[in-house]
C-alpha cells in the first residue's frame, strides 16, 4: 500500500512553517501554536472520506495486548480540527488481531494512502499538511514549550534554530556524541511528559476520592524538576555557538580516550562492586573473587556499579556482588570489557532507574564484551542488550522482564555483530533473541520460556543453536522473516523440519514443546492486511469512541491489501545504529548512535524507504510515492 513521502530542504521547511504559524504578522506564543495549526488544517485537510495507514502507538498496543509495531488501514470519518485528531474506522488489520471498530487518532499518526476510492479528494494537499504537522510536533515542538511565557514569540525564538538543529544532525554537522546527547534528552523529555500526564490523571482520580497518595505526588514533582533540567540543557544545545564549544570539548575527550586506551594495554584494572555486608561476608566474597581473577590484576573496591561503569576504562573487569544494581548504561564498557557476578545470577540483578529513559539497558559496540552470572531485568525498557558490533559473550545469565509488558526484547543482534551465549535463561519477554541480517548468534544450552516468541531471525542472519529448550511460548519457538525461502506470500508453519533447507540456521538437539501456535513459522517479507474478523465489544481505551460492528466475517475478504517490505539497508544512522528493518513509524526502538529520535520518518530521508514508480506528481512538490513494509508478527 503506497503512501506519500516528502523530501524537503531546510529552507522549504522554514518558509512553509513560518507561513503557517505567523502569516498574520502577530506574536504567536506557545499557548497559541495549536490554534494556529487548527486554523491551517481546517483550510487544507479533507474533512471526511479518505483512507490512511494508522501506526498504532506503543502504549496503545500494550493496552490492547497486541504486538508493536502494528499498522492498520483506516477510513477517516471526521476530522476534529481543534484537537488535531480524526475519528477513524478500522477497515483492515494484520493477522488475526482484534481492535475497536472506531477510534480517535491524532492526525500525526495517520499516513494518507495514494489510492483512494474518491478521486476527487485533494490527497496531495491533505498528505502535505499532515506531513508538516508531523514534522513540527515530532522534531520542533518540545514538551517544556507549554510552560513558555505568553509574551514570548515562539516562532521567532525557536522555529529557525530548531529546524537548523534538525538538519545539522541529519547532515552530520553535529558530532555523533553531541547528537546522542540531544536525542537522549528529547526522548527522555517526551517520555517524562507521558508519565506526568498519566500521574496527573491518577491524582485527579484520587482527589475525587479524597485519598491522594504522597508517593505519587512526590514522583510527579521529581518528573517536573527533571523536565526543567532537560529544558535548560536543550537551550544550551540549541545554540550553535554553544554546540561548537561542545565539539571542541569532544575532540579533547577523544584524545584523552586514546591515551587511556594506550595505557590500558599496559595496565588492565579490576573493580569489585560491593553493596555492603558484614566483614565476614566481605571476606568470603573476596575469597570467591580471588579464585576467578588473575593474581596480578590491580584491584579497586566500589559501592556503585553505575559510577564504576563510567570511571573504568575499556577492557577492565568488573566483579559485581549480590544485590540489585541500578545503572544508566554500559558506560565505558560499551567498547569492551567484563561484567561478572561472583554469586549466582538470581542474586545479582542489573536494572535501570524508573526516571532514566532509554531503549536498552546495555548497548555494546566493542570488540570483546563478557557478561557472566548476572540477571538483566528489562523493566520498562524495550530491550535488555543490544549487540551493535564486535563480539559479545553471555554466560550463565538470566534475561527477563520482571515488569511484564508488550514491548520487551531480550537480546538484539545487529548486522555484522556476533553473539555467543551459553547456559542462559530467557523468561517473560516478547521475543528472547532477535537476529538481523548479517548478524550471527551461537546459542548453547539456553532456555526460552514464558515468552511470546523464542527467536526471531531475518534472511542472511546466522543461527547455530545446540541443546536449547524453547517451551511454553505463547506463539512460536522460531520465527523466520524471509523472502529467500518462500515461493509466494503464504506463510508456513510446522516443526523444525521447515528449517532443514535454511542454510543459515543449524539446530542440534533442540526441543520445542507446549508452544501456543507451533514450533516454527516462516513469514514472507510481504505482509497482508485483511478485514477485521470480530471487533472487541464493550472496551474503551484512551479516547476511544465506542462504535462497534458486531458482524463476524467467516471468510477472508477477497480484497486483500498487500504491501511490499522495504529493503533492509545498512547505515550507521538508523534506529539501531547500523541497520534498519523499516517500519512505518521507524521508531520501534531508538538506540544510541541513531537518528530515529530526531529524524523525519516519512520525510527527508530517502534512504529509509523503497522508492516505487507511481502516479506522477509535479516535481516542485517534492513528493514521492513510497511503499512501506515493516517487521510484523
Amino acid at each position: 500500500m503506497e503512501v506519500y513521502a516528502f523530501n524537503k530542504s531546510l529552507q522549504e521547511r522554514l518558509v512553509e512553517l513560518t507561513e503557517i504559524l505567523s502569516s498574520r504578522g502577530e506574536i504567536v506564543p506557545a499557548s497559541q501554536i495549536k490554534a494556529e495549526w487548527s486554523y491551517h488544517i481546517e483550510l487544507v485537510i479533507e474533512p471526511v472520506g479518505w483512507q490512511a495507514l494508522w501506526r498504532i502507538p506503543r502504549l496503545v498496543c500494550e493496552d490492547f495486548h497486541i504486538h508493536y509495531p502494528t499498522i492498520v488501514v483506516v477510513q477517516v470519518e471526521q476530522v476534529d480540527f481543534s484537537d488535531l485528531s480524526a475519528l477513524v474506522k478500522i477497515t483492515a488489520v494484520q493477522d488475526d488481531i482484534q481492535l475497536l471498530d472506531k477510534y480517535d487518532v491524532p492526525l500525526i499518526e495517520l499516513y494518507p494512502t495514494h489510492m483512494q476510492e474518491n478521486n476527487a479528494l485533494d490527497m496531495v494537499g491533505t498528505a502535505t499538511c499532515i506531513d508538516q504537522l508531523r514534522f513540527f510536533y515530532k522534531y520542533l515542538w518540545m514538551p517544556w514549550d507549554v510552560d513558555d511565557d505568553d509574551n514570548v514569540d515562539w516562532v521567532s525564538v525557536h522555529l529557525e534554530t530548531r529546524i537548523r538543529l534538525f538538519f545539522d544532525m541529519k547532515r552530520n554537522v553535529i558530532t555523533n556524541e553531541t547528537s546522542d546527547v540531544i536525542r537522549s534528552l528529547i526522548r527522555e523529555g517526551k517520555e517524562i511528559e507521558e508519565k506526568i500526564s498519566r500521574l496527573e490523571d491518577t491524582i485527579s482520580e484520587e482527589e475525587q476520592e479524597n485519598d491522594i497518595d504522597g508517593g505519587t505526588a512526590c514522583q510527579l514533582m521529581k518528573l517536573h524538576f527533571r523536565l526543567q533540567q532537560i529544558k535548560r540543557e536543550m537551550e544550551v544545545l540549541e545554540n550553535p555557538a554553544m554546540r561548537e564549544i561542545l565539539v571542541n570539548q569532544t575532540s579533547s575527550s577523544k584524545n584523552d580516550k586514546i591515551e587511556r586506551t594506550e595505557n590500558n594495554e599496559k595496565h588492565k584494572e579490576g573493580y569489585f562492586v560491593w553493596l555492603g555486608g558484614t566483614l565476614e561476608e566481605m571476606k568470603e566474597a573476596i575469597n570467591k573473587v580471588q579464585t576467578s581473577l588473575p593474581t596480578e590484576l590491580f584491584f579497586k573496591i566500589s559501592g556503585s556499579l553505575s559510577e564504576t561503569l563510567y570511571t573504568c576504562d575499556v577492557g577492565d573487569i568488573i566483579v559485581v556482588g549480590k544485590g540489585t544494581h541500578t545503572i544508566k548504561a554500559a558506560g565505558r564498557l560499551e567498547d569492551g570489557g567484563t561484567i561478572k557476578g561472583f554469586d549466582s545470577s538470581e542474586h545479582t540483578i542489573l536494572n535501570k532507574k524508573d526516571i532514566e529513559t532509554a531503549p536498552s539497558l546495555l548497548d555494546f559496540s566493542g570488540n570483546e564484551v563478557l557478561l557472566e552470572n548476572i540477571t538483566i531485568d528489562v523493566g520498562d525498557l524495550r530491550a535488555a542488550v543490544v549487540v551493535r558490533a564486535g563480539t559479545t559473550k553471555i554466560v550463565n545469565c538470566k534475561i527477563c522482564a520482571l515488569n511484564k509488558g508488550m514491548v520487551k526484547l531480550g537480546i538484539v543482534v545487529l548486522p555484522n555483530a556476533k553473539l555467543i551465549i551459553e547456559n542462559t535463561l530467557f523468561d517473560s519477554l516478547v521475543t528472547g533473541l532477535v537476529i538481523y541480517s548479517n548478524g550471527e548468534a551461537f546459542v548453547n544450552n539456553c532456555i526460552f520460556t514464558n515468552c511470546t516468541e523464542g527467536i526471531q531471525i531475518y534472511d542472511n542472519a546466522k543461527l547455530i543453536a545446540k541443546h536449547c529448550s524453547l517451551t511454553q511460548l505463547k506463539e512460536y519457538a522460531i520465527r523466520l522473516e524471509t523472502q529467500k525461502y518462500l515461493d509466494d506470500t503464504k506463510r508456513k508453519c510446522g516443526g523444525f523440519e521447515l528449517l532443514e533447507n535454511v542454510s543459515e540456521i543449524s539446530l542440534y538437539d533442540c526441543k520445542s514443546e507446549g508452544n501456543g501456535k507451533g514450533d516454527v513459522i516462516l513469514k514472507p517479507a510481504t505482509f497482508v492486511l485483511k478485514k477485521q474478523y470480530e471487533p472487541m465489544n464493550n472496551v474503551l481505551v484512551g479516547k476511544t469512541k465506542h462504535i462497534i460492528s458486531s458482524q463476524t466475517l467467516n471468510q477472508r475478504t477477497k480484497n486483500m491489501v498487500e504491501t511490499t517490505c522495504a529493503k533492509q539497508l545498512t547505515d550507521r544512522q538508523t534506529q539501531f545504529g547500523n541497520a534498519r528493518i523499516l517500519d512505518l513509524s521507524e521508531c520501534i526502538f531508538v538506540f544510541k548512535g541513531s537518528q530515529s529520535d530526531y529524524e523525519e520518518p516519512s520525510s527527508d530521508e530517502e534512504y529509509l524507504m523503497t522508492q516505487h514508480a507511481g502516479t506522477s506528481v509535479p516535481k516542485h512538490l517534492n513528493i514521492s510515492t513510497v511503499r512501506f513494509g515493516f517487521p510484523i508478527r
